[in-house]
């Protein structure tokens, strides 16, 4: 253990092993859809981060027959935040800080993602918010973001590279590699 792992799900340690994580600066990726499906608990965010640990947001693929949207994962945490601790216990800015700097933390890239600022990589995504989604929320535009979707991402840039357009991915090669995709999960199912 160091900081330089990061462990997912992370739903079954006790007091002393979530202490002993935390002295050692092991992440977490908190993976909220995956928990939920499958029942067995859900990690202890708010005491992993009382003590230092960087904790982020995982999601999961197509194995546990999920979304792989982080966005849907950041509002996951949000809601078990809020059925663990109450109403207060998580705010959108606490679940946007987790998929963000935290999985930065988790990744030991808190310099350069996570974050825009000079240096930084300026990975950056920009949401379709729709009026009619948003009608009820005047406030916090953080908050709205994660309680009135889901949303798609609009806009997506990694490394300078635009990755989505107008809500469409723009990765060459993405429909033969949602076909072999498709073939091999088919393949794996029917073995199951």
């Amino acid at each position: 253990m160091s900081d330089r792992t990061w462990v997912a799900h992370c739903i079954y340690p006790n007091d002393a092993e979530l202490r002993r994580l935390a002295a050692a600066g092991v992440g977490v990726a908190h993976c909220p859809s995956s928990n939920m499906l499958i029942g067995g608990g859900t990690a202890r965010v708010a005491e992993m981060r009382e003590l230092g640990m960087p904790v982020g947001i995982g999601c999961d693929g197509s194995a546990s027959t999920d979304h792989a949207s982080l966005w849907m994962e950041t509002r996951g945490a949000l809601l078990l935040g809020r059925f663990r601790g109450g109403p207060g216990a998580m705010t959108a800015r606490d679940a946007l800080d987790l998929a963000t700097r935290g999985s930065a933390r988790c990744l030991g890239r808190a310099d350069e993602i996570g974050h825009l600022r000079p240096g930084a990589c300026a990975d950056l995504v920009v949401w379709d918010l729709h009026e009619v989604a948003l009608a009820g929320s005047l406030t916090d535009p953080v908050e709205a973001w994660l309680r009135c979707g889901p949303a798609r991402a609009w806009t997506t840039v990694v490394g300078g590279r635009t990755l989505v357009d107008r809500g469409e991915p723009v990765l060459p090669g993405l429909t033969d590699a949602l076909r072999t995709h498709g073939t091999i999960a088919r393949r794996i199912q029917e073995r199951a």
